[in-house]
């Protein structure tokens, strides 16, 4: 990747010794060896530094292409409803550290006096709904709001939740059932989490019945404070008005 970048850069433009002496051409700055020490000098290191997307499930294509598709399926369209989405995920403990802002002070949840985790681990996992701990206890890798541990992150109906396809909506809105198929059209959102058709995995009493939270999966979180709530591969916060097919 670097050689190819530098054979661009050295095509596009000279680069002189001096003023008054020779040019470097880009033909002999390639024949010099390569060093293999330093920053970035194999394809795994980059890896680490740069969290990698995942591959659209619909299909790289444009969304305008996914929204015709969606329409094309049914022969009466399904009802359409506007709500505004949301992001949740389960954040990670390896990455609640103190080097990173994190208050890391031991601390317990109500539900679980006898354990002590980080505080703004235990802040995150008791609003998201769960976390991902960094040793597994009892063989279990989940430690839940309520204070349990689990093997697997788990939705209202005792489901897996399915990363950047589950959804939560409130638990009283009519509109929706458990396991029900909707459809997300909004290009930011497609483009983010890579499909458009969404199933209705978890509920909650903490969101609106105008709201839609997107399931994004493991991950660090974004920041102390407030970003705490936010995954740090995940670029959307809150998506407003979005249309939202619903199939009843």
């Amino acid at each position: 990747m670097a050689r190819l970048l530098l054979t661009f850069l050295l095509t596009a433009f000279a680069v002189p010794v001096s003023a008054a002496g020779p040019v470097v051409t880009w033909r002999e700055i390639l024949a010099v060896p390569e060093k293999k020490e330093g920053l970035f000098n194999e394809p795994e290191s980059f890896a680490d530094v740069i969290p990698p997307r995942m591959v659209a499930k619909d299909g790289i294509r444009p969304f305008t292409q996914v929204l015709k598709d969606v329409y094309d399926t049914f022969e009466n369209p399904p009802e359409t409803h506007y709500f505004f989405c949301t992001v949740y995920y389960t954040p990670q403990e390896s990455g609640f550290t103190a080097e990173r802002g994190f208050n890391t002070a031991p601390d317990s949840l109500k539900a679980l006096p006898s354990k002590k985790f980080g505080t703004d681990f235990l802040k995150a996992t008791y609003v998201e709904g769960f976390g991902r701990l960094a040793k597994p206890y009892n063989g279990r890798n989940y430690l839940a709001y309520n204070g349990r541990f689990h093997t697997r992150i788990l939705g209202n109906r005792n489901n897996t939740l399915k990363p950047r396809e589950s959804i939560a909506v409130h638990r009283r809105n009519s509109l929706f059932s458990s396991g029900r198929r909707v459809w997300i059209l909004d290009p930011e959102l497609y483009n983010e989490f890579g499909a458009v058709r969404m199933e209705v995995g978890d509920t909650g009493g903490g969101l609106f019945r105008s709201q839609i939270d997107l399931y994004w999966g493991e991950d660090d979180p974004l920041g102390p404070g407030a970003d705490v709530w936010r995954p740090a591969s995940c670029d959307v916060a809150v998506r407003w008005i979005v249309p939202v097919l619903i199939w009843r």
